[in-house]
């Protein structure tokens, strides 16, 4: 990112200052900040990369402008998660600020790809910027397990004609298409009189061309949308009453009575649910809200632990002990309490012969002695469920309230509730990783039932923040882009029910207990040509933008062996 300084030669590009960049830096990290809850100025999205853009357009840039570029991405990240430290003392000094800091690195990375391709190759902005954009936007996606919270068009939620896109190319779409606008402002000149140095002007033709292009792309995908939401909804004979089960205690781990306090809590909330409708399908709780209590596996020989005094005969014993007692709690409560099926977040602690393993898990309990299902959680949070380098260094985790890693499970499970209904679980932030919720949806796929996803989540953690709104939108997207309603089960909320356009239907309140009973169509629909197909419009952008990082890392070096005329095009 870093150039040399101009020489002497009049005929050398001038350079923006240090002031400018942080200045259009600031600007951008600022008015994206503003666009997303708690704020929710959904409309600064679509001028928020203009500072950015304009760091992109001027030819050359100052020493250290990388590095503000990344303090600019760091401002925004500490500002959008904040909520992400609030549980604990390690999440606050550690987690979220090394998080934050990694997720700035993209900041001056799309900078760097975009400059790459305008100045190297001289191609249009508007073209450019939203290819990189999205593709960076897809490799944090996938890097390290993945973190998508927080795509740029995760701010247009409330734009339903314009979120439908994302049946098509998922909603990374949306992010490309707000990208392009800001782009073609500046390279229609928008920014010229504002940009020191300014830039070269392009002809009239160019500006037109650029801004006609973009605005022509949205115009397309808006009437998608529109024909998209006035399709008629299948009519429904029937539907499936759930009942999600909100409770509202805020994670500490400094309470040892927290877990049996909540458990209690959702045991309360579920026998009032029942005494005032007798005539629900389903019930729904959070994740990890089965305080103390956990389900025990034993997997052939048992590992004893260090120090234990019992013989290994008897510690096994006392597992399967364990293991009877948890399953006719839940047998009493579902088949003879409440009379109804109950889905359930919980813990899962297999023992073995390589120690014991621990398992997020959303256990499926049915009436009537049914064989009970169970999902295990296949993608652990970073600094939440597992901390990088954890396997190797161990010690990691005393500095942590997690204790140790969590087990990933081995897939996703469909849970057939009756002969006409398909639930798709997963767990906390799982719903915010779309290639994981398509993979699931992809992978369970029944056309003959109607498909409904499910998250369990307990979003505690987060005391009431921020974070909670973040989680919701990806839900809602996850929604529109497979077209399949979605139930949010969630401790601290938001509880929510989300119908197949990725309209919250009906959404709980912030930290509040609620019981929400829900009524989900019971349609059937084809899959999406995002289900099918997936991230092919991501995935491009991403191998373009991949591409052009090294491209312009290989130029970058190759200018630093031998340097470049002071009259050349200024380079990255």
């Amino acid at each position: 990112m870093n150039e040399p300084e101009p020489s002497s030669d009049q005929t050398a590009p001038a350079t923006m200052s240090l002031r400018c960049v942080a200045g259009w830096s600031l600007f951008s990290a600022i008015a994206l900040y503003l666009a997303f809850p708690p704020a929710g100025l959904w409309p600064l999205a679509w001028i928020a990369p203009l500072g950015w853009l304009a760091i992109v357009r001027v030819e050359r840039l100052p020493r250290r402008a990388g590095l503000t570029l990344y303090a600019s991405g760091a401002i925004f990240w500490l500002a959008l998660l904040y909520g992400v430290g609030n549980s604990h003392w390690a999440t606050r000094l550690f987690g979220w600020p090394v998080l934050c800091a990694y997720l700035a690195v993209y900041t001056p990375l799309f900078v760097f790809t975009c400059r790459t391709a305008v100045h190297r190759f001289k191609l249009p902005l508007t073209l450019v910027a939203p290819i990189c954009w999205v593709g960076w936007e897809f490799v944090r996606a996938h890097f390290a397990t993945g973190f998508a919270v927080g795509l740029i068009g995760h701010t247009q939620v409330v734009q339903l004609p314009l979120i439908q896109i994302s049946n098509l190319v998922g909603a990374y779409g949306v992010s490309l298409i707000v990208v392009a606008i800001a782009a073609s402002l500046v390279d229609a000149g928008a920014l010229d009189r504002w940009i020191r140095p300014q830039p070269s002007s392009p002809s009239l033709a160019y500006r037109v061309s650029m801004l006609v292009a973009a605005v022509v792309l949205l115009l397309v995908s808006l009437e998608y949308g529109r024909r998209q939401l006035a399709q008629p909804e299948p009519e429904a004979q029937e539907s499936l009453r759930v009942a999600l089960i909100q409770g509202s205690i805020d994670t500490s781990f400094d309470d040892p009575t927290q877990p049996e306090r909540t458990f209690e809590q959702y045991v309360k909330l579920t026998d009032e649910a029942t005494r005032s409708r007798e005539d629900l399908d389903i019930i729904l709780w959070p994740e990890t809200t089965m305080g103390n209590n956990a389900l025990i596996e034993v997997d052939g020989v048992v590992n004893m632990p260090p120090g234990a005094t019992m013989s290994a005969e008897r510690y096994r014993e006392l597992l399967l002990r364990s293991r009877e007692d948890y399953l006719a709690m839940i047998d009493e409560l579902a088949n003879r309490r409440w009379r109804t099926p109950l889905l359930l977040g919980t813990s899962t602690l297999r023992f073995g012969d390589q120690g014991m393993k621990v398992f997020n898990s959303a256990l499926y309990v049915p009436l009537d002695q049914a064989p009970q299902l169970r999902y295990d959680k296949t993608h652990p949070v970073m600094f939440g469920e597992y901390v990088p380098l954890g396997d190797i260094f161990p010690w990691i985790y005393q500095l942590t309230p997690m204790g140790g890693g969590l087990t990933p499970g081995d897939g996703p499970v469909a849970i057939d509730v009756g002969d006409k209904v398909r639930l798709i679980p997963c767990i906390c932030f799982e719903n915010t990783v779309p290639h994981l919720v398509r993979r699931h949806s992809a992978e369970a796929a029944d056309p003959t039932k109607t498909e409904i996803l499910v998250t369990l989540t307990n979003d505690g953690w987060f005391w009431g923040s921020s974070v909670l709104d973040l989680h919701l939108i990806c839900g809602q997207f996850r929604s529109a882009e497979l077209r399949k309603p979605m139930l949010i089960a969630a401790n601290t909320g938001f509880s929510a029910y989300i119908d197949r356009s990725g309209r919250a239907v009906d959404v709980g309140p912030r930290q509040q207990t609620k019981v929400m009973v829900v009524d989900v169509p019971l349609t059937t629909a084809p899959p999406t040509f995002y289900q099918r197909y997936g991230d092919l419009l991501a995935g491009f952008c991403g191998g373009v933008t991949l591409l052009l990082l090294a491209v312009g890392a290989f130029f970058a070096w190759r200018s630093r062996k031998s340097p470049t005329p002071s009259g050349g095009t200024g380079g990255q």
